[in-house]
């Protein structure tokens, strides 16, 4: 016996082939999605990593800064302690020197001169005082010149005035102090 088909065959082919496309889109659009949600997550992955890479240099810059700020605050701390020891070392000296210039002026001042005041400025020394003649003035700055302690002696004053039968010189005049080397000022970059 021989079968007949009677069915329209055209359109379960077509049928079958429609099936065919929509389970190869429907499989086509899973791997889409499954692609897409891989690159989604990926994606993700690299954005929390560079977050958390971001925040630690966050974390590592905020660090320094206060590393930087204590720094600052030491260096400001060490140019003042520099600034009071080179004071201290300054005093030190100054207050050899004020021992050697008044011993210095002891030997200085020939017989026939007595000094009525001494006032120190700097380095600068102003002296007043009397004196029996002007050639014991001269020999008192001949005195401040060659000694080791006083310098360019300078007279600013000198009257001579009638006290009972002697001529009396008043005199003021000024010298340098010197002997002490300077101290050396504090270099801010060394270490």
């Amino acid at each position: 016996m021989m079968r007949l088909n009677l069915l329209p065959w055209r359109e379960q082919r077509r049928k079958a082939l429609d099936q065919g496309l929509m389970r190869q889109a429907a499989i086509a659009w899973v791997g889409v999605l499954v692609v897409l949600f891989y690159i989604h997550m990926q994606l993700g992955d690299v954005v929390s990593r560079q977050q958390a890479r971001n925040s630690y240099l966050q974390q590592q810059m905020a660090l320094m800064a206060s590393k930087i700020h204590k720094i600052a605050l030491i260096k400001k701390a060490r140019t003042a302690l520099l600034a009071r020891m080179h004071v201290i070392q300054q005093l030190q000296m100054d207050r050899m020197l004020i021992v050697h210039s008044f011993n210095s002026l002891a030997r200085d001042v020939p017989p026939g001169i007595y000094l009525t005041s001494l006032t120190q400025s700097a380095q600068a020394f102003t002296m007043s005082g009397v004196a029996q003649s002007n050639e014991r003035v001269s020999q008192f700055m001949r005195n401040l010149a060659n000694s080791p302690w006083f310098a360019d002696p300078v007279l600013n004053v000198i009257t001579v005035k009638r006290v009972g039968r002697a001529h009396l010189s008043y005199f003021t005049l000024t010298a340098q102090g010197k002997g002490m080397a300077p101290v050396k000022k504090p270099i801010a970059g060394r270490r």
